[in-house]
């Protein structure tokens, strides 16, 4: 068995920890927030993350060594910001009262990990002519300017882990679906493998995250009207 062979071995995890990471992700969203099922369904679906970055390591190693070196430089891209966008979602939670230790060391590295590696893949997409690359290249810089802004200003709301959990979490599962259309449902029906449904495949979770990003924002960030007082 050579090198490539092993490494495209963990398909098959990568697949398996993809599927429980997509039912978890609707089970998780659909829960009432901060319910017992919400919270579980939570941490296995970030379990099932972890699986899948772990996994597409090799996967990228495997196509680097076939020569595939745009698809390999994408995928070790996706699992940068899935793995920003999984530490993102735990961390807002776990400190939720103490923003200093959220915006810690950790938190600045992977800010300037996640920039580097967008730009990088969008000037490789802009040396290819591929516009997925510079699109989907331009979510790591512009996400890491939100992330320095908020680090710059600090949080303007006591709900500011909220935003950055749900955030990371519409990311994530941008990802996850993506990853289902584009590779999984692709595969099982070949026939829709043509240009536009592709491109459904790609730009579709992508819009309708920025739909449920501004739903979210309305109804968890707005400001509450003052209570009125009874003379």
């Amino acid at each position: 068995m050579t090198v490539t062979q092993l490494l495209s071995g963990f398909a098959m995890p990568h697949a398996l920890a993809g599927t429980v990471a997509l039912g978890t992700f609707w089970t998780a969203g659909l829960a009432r927030k901060g319910s017992p099922l919400h919270k579980r369904a939570g941490k296995i679906y970030l379990l099932a993350m972890l699986g899948i970055i772990v996994t597409a390591v090799p996967l990228a190693l495997s196509a680097a060594l076939k020569g595939q070196w745009v698809g390999a430089a994408f995928l070790g891209y996706l699992v940068v910001l899935v793995g920003h966008s999984c530490r993102l979602a735990w961390t807002a939670i776990k400190w939720k009262r103490d923003f200093a230790k959220f915006a810690g060391t950790g938190h600045r590295v992977s800010v300037a990990v996640l920039a580097a590696s967008g730009i990088a893949v969008s000037v490789l997409g802009m040396a290819y002519g591929a516009w997925l690359l510079i699109i989907f290249g331009l979510i790591g810089p512009l996400g890491a300017l939100g992330s320095l802004k908020l680090m710059r200003n600090g949080p303007q709301s006591p709900k500011w882990w909220l935003k950055e959990h749900y955030g990371a979490m519409i990311g994530n599962g941008v990802a996850t679906h993506i990853a289902f259309l584009q590779i999984g449902l692709m595969r099982l029906i070949p026939e829709l493998g043509n240009t536009m449904v592709q491109h459904l495949a790609w730009f579709g979770p992508l819009a309708l995250a920025l739909v449920a990003g501004v739903w979210l924002d309305r109804r968890y960030m707005r400001p509450r009207p003052a209570p009125v007082s009874q003379q």
